[in-house]
């Protein structure tokens, strides 16, 4: 560990709110941590994703501190729109007196110190301050330095940079919902005012019963998840998270049983890689298990021709925009679908970006039901000319319900952007980087077009397996190792290769070949 250099904070001089993070040399850097001089910096701010999840992290630290003090002890769970949701585990906690606490120490502007410790007496610390669950994932880390963070005498793990020290926390809100509370961040996209929420009772209960298939399975966090492994406990946990997913799917299929005779179509989306097509696939199966009669209805094919897509905001191709699919057409085929009547599908041909008529005629019969899969299916638009009294509607997402230990959550983008990293590498032949690079298109698409529908749906499903990070690790592992300290991207790369540091990893061996998780690695028994 070299000591030549300064902190970056000293040599780009002084830095405040809404600055939380440092770009060094392509690799993310804290802002008291020492670099050398000569290095290239480059300073992130709160609308940065991993800026943000400093901030994140560091008003988590202190909440946690300000509980260690009252004797109580709290879990982070996942995040809430601009929030994040959390629980009292033990303990009594007055949110109103706690929020004030922060706010005395953000006025006293208390140093947080980081400690670079070897793995040895990173547990001897841990240890005797009894943190069970940083200790449970220390435990496995392939590391030799443990970075631990501490204020005053209260030290913890944390999975990624924190703030130098509790005066940046310039913004924030805590308050009680349901049996837990938010800790509200700043907005997004304007960090200099505080984040919206907007009630998601769908998407909590959604939350709730994952959170119950993780007490069913006794296994909340990493450190639970290696113990199984090492264990051999392992292929137990597969199997019955798999048996999760069906009894869900079987229990969707048997409510659209229950509307059969009004029902003409399930509509069903979820953001990139969220495992809308094996679903599909899977609920049409479990459908005709009913007597009931599932026909599929592809969106690709109504795509505009590509000269006449919209584009975003930097004059690209917008894809993901609503408006780049032909809605009077599709509108117009569904009913005359629905109303009995042939139509004549299109093909859109990717390659040269148009639309062509190939004679493909299509008929829904009385007894069929629609199966529509797309970013775009609960968007009233696209099926406005259908009364939503013909429509099932379906959100699916994957909504992980393991966290790295009690303070520090799994974002659910990583998920999905690791299914998505393999599955572009192994199908379609885009490297790692390529993927990165689209990412954040991605992302805005999905603010934009897909999240503020999602609690227009019937139903949610959470596609995600508590066990896969662990399998994703063998696949993923190799490409992004491919992505050199001169690529962009690289950054990126390093972060979730620490993170999946923290996994031992499972084989493939005991995944069904119709598991959701088949889509991204390879094996499923279904043709996409």
């Amino acid at each position: 560990m070299s000591t030549i250099g300064k902190t970056v904070s000293e040599i780009v001089g002084r830095v405040d709110y809404p600055i939380t993070l440092a770009l060094v040399d392509n690799q993310y850097t804290g802002l008291n941590d020492v670099v050398p001089e000569w290095a290239d910096i480059k300073l992130l701010d709160l609308t940065h994703p991993e800026g943000r999840r400093t901030y994140e992290r560091t008003i988590t630290f202190l909440l946690s501190y300000v509980a260690y003090k009252k004797g109580a002890t709290i879990k982070i769970e996942h995040s809430y729109g601009d929030a994040l949701y959390g629980e009292i585990e033990r303990g009594d906690l007055n949110l109103v007196q706690a929020k004030r606490e922060i706010e005395e120490l953000v006025n006293k502007n208390i140093e947080i110190e980081k400690k670079m410790l070897t793995k040895h007496e990173a547990i001897y610390y841990l240890q005797k301050e009894n943190k069970e669950d940083d200790l449970k994932i220390i435990q496995y880390l392939s590391r030799d330095f443990i970075p631990l963070y501490r204020i005053e005498d209260y030290i913890c793990y944390f999975a990624g940079p924190l703030l130098p020290g509790t005066g940046f926390l310039k913004l924030f809100d805590i308050v009680r919902m349901g049996d837990g509370f938010l800790i509200i961040l700043p907005d997004r996209k304007n960090p200099s005012q505080l984040g919206r929420i907007e009630e998601r009772q769908k998407l909590l209960k959604t939350y709730s019963e994952s959170k119950k298939w993780a007490e069913i399975l006794d296994i909340w966090s990493i450190g639970h998840l290696n113990d199984s492994v090492v264990s051999g406990k392992i292929s137990e946990i597969v199997k019955v998270a798999e048996s999760f997913h069906e009894k869900k799917i079987a229990y969707i299929s048997d409510e659209i049983l229950h509307r059969k005779g009004t029902v003409r179509m399930v509509l069903i989306a979820g953001p990139s890689s969220s495992g809308k097509t094996t679903f599909s696939k899977r609920l049409s199966v479990h459908m005709k298990v009913n007597g009931l009669k599932p026909k599929a209805f592809g969106l690709d094919d109504y795509f505009v021709d590509r000269d006449k897509t919209p584009l975003d905001e930097e004059g690209n191709p917008y894809f993901d925009s609503i408006d780049a699919i032909d809605l009077k057409l599709f509108n117009e085929h569904l009913g005359k679908l629905l109303s009995g009547e042939e139509v004549e599908i299109p093909r859109f041909n990717f390659k040269n970006g148009k639309r062509e008529w190939i004679g493909r005629k299509m008929r829904l019969k009385p007894d069929e039901i629609l199966i529509i899969e797309g970013l775009h299916a609960l968007n009233p638009r696209l099926t406005e000319s259908v009364d939503d009294a013909y429509k099932y509607k379906i959100y699916v997402s994957a909504l992980t319900q393991l966290n790295i230990n009690r303070l520090n959550r799994i974002p659910t983008r990583d998920v999905r952007l690791l299914r998505r990293i393999f599955r572009d590498t192994l199908f379609r032949g885009n490297p790692p980087s390529v993927t990165l690079e689209r990412w954040g298109s991605v992302v805005r698409g999905e603010e934009e077009n897909i999240f503020p529908f999602q609690e227009n749906a019937d139903v949610m499903f959470n596609s995600s397996l508590v066990y896969e990070l662990a399998v994703l690790k063998n696949f993923v592992e190799t490409p992004l190792r491919s992505i050199t300290a001169d690529d962009p991207y690289y950054c990126e790369a390093l972060r979730l290769l620490n993170f999946l540091n923290h996994f031992l990893p499972i084989t493939e061996e005991e995944i069904p070949p119709t598991s959701i998780l088949r889509e991204f690695i390879g094996g499923s028994s279904f043709r996409y």
